[in-house]
């Protein structure tokens, strides 16, 4: 029996140009809070069907199939980070950077292909992702601040699964 636990790294980069999953992935946060990575799915949601003659269902039809959501947090709170969840600007030279919000706010459409490993050696592909981001930035002497994102799983730009999962490989 495989297991999955523990984070490895979580890499990620632009999709292949025909839509497959991307072949050049990279740590973009790193630092991972702990406890945060997870990889869950929604029930896929369903419409009852029944009839007037009897108490019992005929039939339960699905209409909508589950939704799979990737969740993390990175103490990673840098210029980059910024850019890549939240848009904008950065300007300056290293280390003095500048991050500064889009005007007008905005939301981004960021798609990546992501791959996780696990401390097992399990690997989990996850083809085109849409990556969304809040940040936390606790102003507390116990604790660091952090940006939290989600990776929304969609359906690839190629007819191929929009996920796989790589089990019996070396940790």
């Amino acid at each position: 029996m495989e297991k999955i636990y523990g984070l490895k790294s979580i890499l990620m980069g632009n999709p292949a140009a025909d839509g497959d999953m991307g072949t050049v992935l990279t740590e973009v946060f790193g630092q991972t809070v702990k406890g945060t990575a997870t990889l869950e799915s929604t029930e896929p949601t369903t419409e009852d069907i029944g009839t007037e003659e009897v108490s019992t269902l005929l039939d339960t039809l699905t209409t909508a199939d589950a939704v799979w959501t990737l969740k993390a947090s990175t103490y990673n709170v840098s210029a980059d980070t910024m850019v890549k969840l939240f848009g904008g600007t950065v300007s300056g030279t290293a280390p003095n950077l500048t991050w500064t919000a889009p005007v007008g706010g905005g939301t981004l459409d960021v798609y990546q292909s992501v791959s996780v490993t696990t401390k097992s050696g399990i690997v989990i592909n996850l083809v085109k992702v849409k990556l969304l981001g809040s940040a936390a930035l606790a102003f507390d002497k116990t604790k660091l601040g952090q940006i939290n994102w989600t990776g929304k799983v969609l359906t690839p730009d190629k007819a191929v699964g929009p996920m796989s999962i790589v089990f019996g490989t070396a940790g």
